[in-house]
């Protein structure tokens, strides 16, 4: 016997006779339904990975390894990266060709205080002369005087030519037996170095966006805040035409310290990433060189080749090496104190020479090899290479170097400007004023050399001071205190250390 629901539906189906057929049509458009709607959904994510650029790729990229995210930018093109809506998702970057991209030696300074300035001409030089030898025996000089000149006894690196361009600002600014010391040390006089060294930043300039070897120079001067006035127009007319100086305005504070830093982060590509420390609230000027070298063998090692292997320390001591290998084509170099080899950059303007002493019938020292160094042995190196193709044992590495280089430049002649004894009346001040030294040339280096090439930068800072100024004492590093009675005897005494 049916339930009173049951007799109800029954009732309803005989009085409605379409509501069969309509549960048949009902059944048969769900049924039509179901793939539209999943159709529809599928259309819509999509569209919706579609704008989130995950299948689309960039013109140029070479993502055929099946990483996302990985582009090849051509020049001229821009790399701009949606920000991911989801964590598991890692969008590929679109290209916009809408802004040009800046090149590597374009990267933007961000300064905390210090204000660039307009100051100085924008004008050409009044002389330009080509590197000739004259120009080129007073550099080497001064680069092989320098360098016989570091600490012993451990790895060393300068960049004769940042420490060459920063002593020629400064040399601008000096006078008297200052300028003629510093004439003696960097040869020639001031206005023939001043114009050598304008045609040489200009012939440099062709390697700044090099697609084969990146060489970029950059000088600027800092200036005490409040001082600018006292800076002679004349040192930064000069400083401007023929070093391509940019000039800044700034505090001399711990927000100066990180200015500089900045600046010389970007200028080296990131690669020399603090030259100072800190500052004394007495800094007057800071003379600031920075260069950057990035280059490609014009053959390159093949890392396949490359193993572990032994160095030998110049202490008895051993340790272990990435060692790469590979041939040198003509460019065996040998001499009575030492073997070597010259292996060219793309492009052939730069070269990396290696001289290791030879150790046949007497040993060489090391100290030995570095003391036969000048412009006339390193020259006839070269010019006598031998033609033959040479099998090459290269440790790929690393090195960070950095020094303040007053003594060894008093010990190069060029004393009175650290002391009071100082005149760069032809930077600031009256000639009769004298007020300021120099007080440290800071220079710090950076080289990477491995199997695809080498890449190298340098900073060199010139920080000079007031002579003379209100004693200052600054607590920045731990110091000790005491509270004594009227007799001086110490009731309380100890020691901050932070």
């Amino acid at each position: 016997m049916k339930s009173s629901d049951e007799q109800t539906n029954d009732s309803f189906e005989q009085n409605n006779p379409n509501t069969k057929d309509n549960k048949r049509n009902r059944a048969a458009g769900i049924k039509v339904l179901i793939p539209v709607c999943a159709t529809c959904c599928v259309a819509l994510l999509v569209l919706g990975i579609w704008k989130s650029g995950l299948l689309r790729r960039n013109p140029g990229s070479n993502n055929t390894d099946g990483k996302a995210g990985q582009a090849t930018v051509t020049p001229g093109e821009t790399i701009t990266t949606p920000t991911p809506t989801d964590t598991n998702t890692t969008p590929t970057p679109t290209v916009s060709t809408a802004t040009p991209t800046p090149t590597p030696t374009e990267i933007p300074v961000e300064l905390e205080k210090a204000q660039e300035l307009t100051a100085g001409s924008a004008g050409e030089p009044a002389d330009i002369r080509k590197m000739d030898d004259t120009m080129r025996t007073a550099y080497e000089t001064f680069a092989y005087k320098l360098f016989a000149q570091l600490p012993k006894g451990e790895s060393r690196m300068i960049s004769p030519f940042s420490v060459y361009v920063a002593l020629c600002m400064l040399a601008n600014g000096a006078d008297g037996e200052t300028l003629a010391q510093l004439d003696e040390l960097l040869g020639l006089t001031a206005e023939e170095r001043n114009a050598y060294l304008a045609g040489w930043l200009g012939e440099l300039e062709a390697f700044r966006d090099s697609s084969d070897t990146l060489l970029a120079n950059a000088n600027s001067v800092w200036i005490h805040e409040g001082m600018e006035s006292d800076v002679h127009k004349d040192f930064l007319d000069i400083c401007a035409q023929y070093s391509k100086a940019g000039f800044f305005s700034a505090p001399m504070d711990d927000s100066t310290v990180r200015d500089v830093n900045g600046w010389v982060k970007a200028k080296t590509m990131n690669m020399i990433d603090q030259l100072l420390k800190e500052l004394s609230p007495l800094t007057a000027t800071i003379l600031l060189n920075a260069i950057t070298f990035d280059a490609k063998w014009q053959e390159e090692f093949d890392d396949t080749l490359t193993r572990d292997a032994s160095f030998y320390k110049a202490d008895g001591t051993t340790v272990t090496v990435d060692m790469m290998e590979g041939d040198v084509p003509d460019g065996y170099l040998e001499n009575r104190l030492a073997t070597g080899f010259i292996k060219t950059y793309k492009g052939g303007a730069f070269s990396y020479i290696a001289l290791v002493p030879k150790r046949d019938v007497e040993e060489v020292s090391l100290d030995q090899l570095l003391a036969s160094l000048s412009p006339e042995s390193i020259r006839s190196l070269i010019d006598n290479k031998y033609d033959i193709t040479c099998d090459v044992y290269m440790p790929k590495y690393e090195s960070d170097y950095g020094l303040d280089l007053v003594d060894v430049l008093k010990e190069l002649g060029v004393t009175d400007v650290f002391d009071e004894k100082a005149d760069l009346s032809r930077m600031i001040g009256e000639p009769e004023d004298g007020i300021i030294f120099v007080s440290s040339v800071i220079h710090k280096t950076h080289i990477s050399v491995d199997a695809k090439g080498t890449q190298a930068a340098a900073s060199t800072a010139v920080i000079s001071e007031w002579k003379s100024g209100p004693p200052c004492v600054i607590l920045n590093r731990p110091f000790v205190y005491m509270i004594v009675d009227s007799e001086g005897l110490p009731i309380f005494l100890g020691t901050y250390e932070g």
